[in-house]
């Protein structure tokens, strides 16, 4: 029978190319400057366009031809315009963010999360007080406050609270994390920090009716309890709860690290793999019953129930709800003994995942689930071709070192994008850590269910010893040389080149064209090219930041891979530091790093002398005031603040997030009226300069 062409294949997978051609309008669709009447023509043009479409399918000849099949694309494009902006502030008008209002009346909708008396988590705003009039709005609302000893809030709660609710702030400095975007996500625009005393609780989630989630949430809360009981060590219980339900925030930043750092971090996100497992240890028990002709549809309901509860319990994340997907397609092939294409149902679950949260085509882990099965599905293959073996056991391992490499075949470019590192070691850190980690599951599955005291003590202290060598491995290879390569993150152009060489490669290792070997060629001749300019440019550029830290001051001169770092924080390790600015830092100095520690707490003025010119930081009018390039003002600094300017003739003035916005506005009136270039910094972007030398 004659192999069939690539092309013939795609052809095989009916939905391919509505999915790519959804999948890119969601893409596309954040460049779009919507607005409501601009969403309310979208919404009529797709109504008036799938009508016409239904139209042109009852005719013949051209018209069907061309009418319908240009009509059914169209309809698709406008279709992922609406989905993607149709939950949005700025079209739905009953949004909350469009009323002024005296207070909120929420919704909690999802299990709070505490650390040190404060607790967040999202809500919905079901409506507004409004001049004495009860308004209801729709719209999610992230909320801060202080936990008291007498309201304990869980899902489904509803609330009274008083605050100033404000738009998620951008990020501030190069390199941050961008929170907004990652809140974006979840349609969750708005923040409100509401202080003691400002909230009262409604009702009570018991009092509210049934809910799905809230009894997901129940059981999981029921399950790490019972998980609690049986292991005495905190950071083993936190990476306990992660590998089986996906709950990580307990786990430490270290641990948490050397799973970042070692290319392991994917089996904290209840996943494919858990799911797969949950699967493997159900089928095991089941085929061990003889199960009567009549009961024969029972074993699918069986397993089919329980991966989807377990995934509503986990979370629902877009990784366990397309293994979840996947999963339910294989077990309905089996059942009614047809065809599986894995690689159908992997865009099948992408289509059902985006038709229910379409802003999840922007989650990197949305990204990297896809991309990292779509690798397994396509390289898995290949790489076992290129490693045949005839024993179980090496076949075994084998099998375990394919996935690792098929999956970051196409995973590497985009971690490259998003996050700028690379682990080196990651075959070896996989090959020590899924072997454990699959026993873990395994134990706490059995653990969760059985009801023998005695026997879940064995398993705790199998889960313990577990826990304890896996992290004992990955510490180890964290701390090996060059375990972990950091780049400054690729830029799109670069990307776009990097998955044309994978599939181009691909492409002709397995039809075998030469052709596409050339074309991969050229592609990384073509990055190395635009890399080499960029690391020309950069190995020879000062660069100067003074870093917005909110009420702390962070300044760094960088050259050549080298870097100075002044700061009021104690530490480079700081917790503040490290999120506002520690990532591009470590990139600047390649580790290379000399921190000046300042005493934030005192009111002391600091000259530092740079290359690139004099800095004075200024907080109080104290002494005689040499000549300096740039001053930093600190600390509501107003009073007798012209004279100093006069001593020391800046060139440049910038205002720190420690002064208030009122007082900043006084000194920003004041120096335009003396003739002195300003920057704010107090809710404004950090101050960059960058010098290239080349």
């Amino acid at each position: 029978m004659k192999e069939l062409s690539f092309l013939q294949r795609l052809e095989h997978i009916p939905i391919l190319k509505i999915a790519t051609l959804y999948i890119l309008t969601l893409l596309l669709a954040p460049t779009l400057p919507i607005s409501r009447p601009i969403f309310q023509h979208v919404l009529q043009a797709l109504i008036v366009m799938t009508l016409l479409t239904i139209c042109c399918y009852f005719f013949r000849g051209k018209i069907r031809k061309y009418g319908y099949t240009c009509g059914y694309y169209l309809s698709i494009i406008l279709f992922g315009i609406y989905q993607f902006w149709r939950n949005d502030p700025q079209v739905v008008i009953n949004h909350f963010s469009h009323l002024e209002a005296d207070s909120y009346v929420v919704k909690i909708m999802e299990e709070p999360k505490i650390k040190q008396h404060i607790i967040r988590f999202s809500a919905e705003v079901i409506g507004v007080h409004r001049q004495g009039k009860f308004v209801p709005t729709s719209g999610r609302l992230m909320i801060t406050l202080k936990l008291s000893a007498k309201n304990f809030l869980q899902f489904g709660d509803f609330l009274w609270l008083k605050g100033d609710v404000k738009r998620i702030a951008p990020p501030r400095n190069p390199m941050e994390f961008d929170y907004r975007e990652y809140l974006s996500k979840y349609l969750i625009h708005h923040e409100v920090f509401v202080k003691s005393g400002y909230y009262r609780v409604i009702s009570r989630q018991e009092t509210s009716g049934f809910s799905v989630f809230g009894l997901a949430l129940q059981a999981r809360r029921y399950f790490l309890v019972k998980l609690r009981s049986h292991l005495k060590g905190d950071e083993n219980f936190a990476i306990a709860s992660a590998l089986l339900y996906g709950f990580r925030s307990e786990i430490s930043n270290d641990n948490m690290e050397a799973f970042t750092n070692t290319g392991t971090v994917h089996i904290l996100s209840v996943s494919g793999m858990h799911v797969a497992v949950l699967f493997g240890f159900l089928s095991l028990i089941i085929r061990q019953i003889a199960w009567p002709l009549y009961l024969k549809w029972l074993p699918l309901i069986l397993l089919w129930g329980t991966i989807w509860i377990y995934a509503f319990i986990a979370g629902l994340d877009a990784p366990i709800t397309r293994a979840a997907i996947m999963i339910s397609f294989v077990l309905c092939a089996q059942y009614f003994k047809r065809s599986f294409s894995s690689l159908n149902s992997l865009i099948i679950a992408a289509v059902l995942i985006l038709l229910f949260a379409p802003r999840a085509i922007n989650d990197v882990g949305f990204q990297l689930s896809f991309l990292a099965v779509l690798g397994m599905i396509i390289c898995a293959p290949l790489v076992n071709a290129l490693l045949p073996v005839k024993s179980s056991i090496l076949r075994f391992l084998r099998d375990i070192l394919t996935v690792s490499i098929a999956a970051q075949i196409l995973t590497t470019p985009l971690s490259l994008y998003y996050f700028g590192q690379f682990p080196t070691y990651f075959l070896i850190a996989n090959l020590l850590v899924d072997i454990p980690s699959t026993l873990v599951m395994y134990a706490g599955f059995i653990m969760t269910i059985n009801p023998v005291d005695w026997l879940n003590e064995i398993l705790g202290f199998l889960l313990e010893h577990l826990i304890d060598f896996i992290l004992c491995c990955l510490k180890f290879i964290d701390h090996l040389p060059f375990s972990t390569i950091k780049i400054v993150p690729m830029e799109p152009s670069i990307l776009f080149l990097a998955y044309f060489l994978v599939f181009s490669f691909l492409y002709a290792f397995q039809w075998k064209d030469k052709r596409y070997v050339w074309l991969g060629l050229y592609c990384g001749i073509g990055m190395l090219l635009i890399n080499g300019k960029k690391w020309l440019v950069s190995n020879d550029s000062e660069r100067f930041r003074i870093y917005n830290t909110k009420h702390e001051l962070t300044m760094g001169y960088f050259k050549a891979g080298r870097g100075i770092v002044y700061s009021t924080f104690d530490s480079l390790q700081a917790k503040g530091l490290q999120y506002a600015c520690g990532r591009e830092i470590a990139l600047l100095s390649a580790g290379e790093v000399q921190f000046v520690p300042l005493n934030g707490r005192d009111r002391k003025n600091y000259f530092v002398t740079l290359p690139l010119g004099r800095v004075a930081i200024l907080s109080h009018p104290k002494g005689t005031m040499s000549p300096a390039d740039l001053v930093i003002i600190r600390k509501n600094f107003l009073y007798g603040l012209p004279d100093v300017l006069k001593q020391i003739r800046p060139k440049l003035v910038v205002l720190d997030g420690s002064n208030s916005m009122e007082k900043c506005l006084l000194m920003q009136h004041m120096l335009d009226s003396l003739g002195i270039q300003n920057y704010l910094m107090k809710d404004n972007f950090a101050y960059v300069w960058n010098k290239e030398n080349l």
